[in-house]
């Protein structure tokens, strides 16, 4: 549209050149790659990405004319994260500085899960892109006043007990208090005790529990977090100083007064799903016979001997998306689950789609350097990508003959993965059930 704009400048005899976002943009590309081939493939990163290319070459050349031509565009490159990811962990400064002036970083992103980076104090909302284009150039983003709803959170998870756990039951908890359309403000002992990882991976289910941003005052570890990925000095001082003096600290709001508070305790989560096709559908792992989701584990060892694919057998295992391999904890713990599979000698079903595709290349690194990654990879589960995957139906093709056998014997397959959204068909359209899961659950 901005080029498109340009030529009618230039039509007109005006400078084109002229025509330029007015606020800071980042272009991420990140939702056109789709996992053709699985983790267990070696090349798979390199062959998903000379597939995204020529599938995508006109869109990709244009772009890359974009970052040259525009003034204030940033373009990540695709193969290098996810949008919500690299905003936390690199492009948000949390108090933006500019010609002498200090006011509090804000975002909207065109996807629904931009309120990520709320996680960081930063008021981030998702909106349509022709809002997005008007806020480019320099219009403001009109809303209604939002409801404001604090929520205390209270006591501390269990050790064996994931974001992805709590995230799954806060879901359910929030859809059920209609917050639809609210800013939550995430208050209380447990908000304090979470790292900057549990906290993201909350505020970005906001849209799934309703929400329009799900927020976290900044605090201690807001700064450690800003330290720890390599902000530098300057800047972290500047958020702290600045927080503290504006009264944006998270020990300057412990007296805000809400019109409504919703209460939850965090010891009373337990190991979660959620499925087969909403994410705040949760079930609970120790409920899952008793509610008929659980498989017949005999009729499928039957069937596996006879050389069969069993019924209900899960054919997409992705470690996948923005909200949870942005939680370090999430990734390793999946890591080490997979380490200790591995020495047992577990391997793939032969059925089973392996995926791991990282928000950012952070969490390769810290895999590789914690020697857990060979293990992930003998498992199926290699990096195959930088981007969504199949967190947005970007699971790719099946192999032919598997795909065969569940049309031909009309099986009833299932997808898993650690993303989060699992609607009817979304995954893959093989797999008639789909549950959300932490990492080493996947």
């Amino acid at each position: 549209d901005l080029a498109g704009l340009r030529d009618a400048i230039a039509d007109k005899g005006g400078d084109p050149a002229q025509v330029n976002p007015v606020v800071p943009v980042q272009l991420i590309v990140d939702h056109s790659l789709a996992v053709e081939c699985g983790g267990y493939d070696p090349e798979a990163f390199a062959k998903n990405r000379a597939i995204e290319d020529r599938r995508n070459e006109d869109r990709f050349h244009f772009i890359d004319w974009t970052k040259q031509a525009f003034r204030n565009v940033d373009v990540i490159p695709p193969g290098n994260g996810i949008m919500h990811q690299i905003n936390l962990e690199k492009m948000s400064p949390v108090i933006q500085a500019r010609d002498g002036v200090a006011f509090p970083d804000t975002c909207v992103g065109t996807d629904s899960h931009t309120p990520h980076v709320d996680a960081l104090g930063v008021i981030a909302i998702g909106v349509g892109g022709l809002e997005a284009e008007n806020v480019m150039l320099g219009r403001a983003s009109w809303m209604r006043l939002p409801d404001i709803v604090g929520v205390e959170l209270s006591g501390r998870r269990q050790p064996s007990i994931t974001a992805t756990d709590v995230v799954l039951a806060l879901t359910e908890f929030l859809r059920k208090q209609k917050v639809v359309g609210a800013y939550l403000e995430f208050y209380g002992e447990g908000a304090s005790s979470l790292t900057l990882g549990d906290r993201a991976t909350i505020s970005n289910m906001a849209p799934e529990y309703g929400a329009t941003a799900a927020m976290f005052a900044i605090d201690q570890q807001t700064i450690d977090y800003l330290r720890l990925t390599g902000r530098d000095d300057e800047q972290v001082a500047l958020v702290e100083a600045y927080a503290r003096t504006a009264g944006l600290w998270a020990d300057s709001l412990v007296d805000a007064e809400y019109e409504r508070v919703l209460k939850f305790d965090l010891s009373s989560v337990v190991r979660n799903m959620a499925g087969p096709s909403n994410p705040h559908a949760r079930v609970a792992t120790s409920e899952l016979a008793a509610k008929g989701i659980a498989g017949n584990l005999e009729r499928a060892r039957a069937e596996e001997a006879e050389g069969l694919m069993p019924d209900g057998a899960v054919i997409i295992a992705a470690i996948t998306s923005c909200t949870n391999t942005s939680n370090p904890r999430n990734v390793i713990a999946a890591g080490l689950l997979a380490r200790n599979a591995d020495r047992l000698g577990l391997v793939r079903k032969p059925w089973v789609k392996t995926s791991l595709a990282p928000g950012s290349k952070v969490v390769t690194e810290y895999l590789r350097e914690a020697g857990l990654l060979p293990h992930l990879e003998a498992l199926g589960f290699g990096v195959v990508a930088y981007a969504c995957t199949s967190c947005n139906g970007m699971s790719g093709a099946l192999d032919p003959a598997i795909q065969q056998e569940i049309v031909e014997r009309d099986l009833y397959a299932t997808a898993v993965l650690s993303g989060n959204r699992n609607f009817d068909g979304r995954i893959h359209p093989y797999a008639k059930q789909a549950f959300l899961a932490s990492p080493p659950l996947v």
